[in-house]
């Protein structure tokens, strides 16, 4: 799979090319970050084992899929990193953002309504008031 394929085949396309400009534009060093949630509790019905087995899958594929995405990047002259990291979204971007001491967080933007947010955690609205750099968000 090329860089190519993986823009029109994901939904991550608009924050690759955006990063893509900014990195080359500035010779930026690129952290391709996806943080996965924190391990969940296998429904009752559901063989423990085999759901660990499953979530790790899920996680090596996730990995790879970054990994590759970075080896796309670096081969078109960008420092590119990729990191799966686990834990609380907000805390685990803040944390990792400030670990590695980035100018920008770029960020994918879904479009939710008020019930949705009410709901679930707003992941934009706590990154604004909290975080230390600028962020940019890319509609997806």
């Amino acid at each position: 799979m090329t860089i190519r394929d993986y823009e029109t085949t994901t939904i991550a396309s608009p924050i690759v090319e955006e990063t893509l400009k900014l990195a080359s534009a500035f010779s930026s060093k690129v952290y391709i970050t996806h943080v996965a949630p924190p391990s969940r509790e296998p429904p009752y019905n559901i063989d423990s084992e085999l759901f660990r087995r499953e979530v790790a899958a899920e996680l090596r594929h996730e990995h790879e899929c970054l990994q590759h995405l970075a080896k796309c990047m670096q081969d078109m002259n960008v420092d590119a990193t990729a990191l799966l990291v686990r834990g609380p979204i907000i805390h685990t971007i803040l944390q990792e953002s400030e670990r590695l001491a980035v100018d920008l967080v770029i960020l994918g933007r879904h479009k939710h309504g008020p019930l949705y947010r009410a709901l679930m955690d707003d992941t934009d609205d706590g990154l604004l008031a909290k975080c230390s750099c600028p962020i940019m968000f890319v509609p997806i």
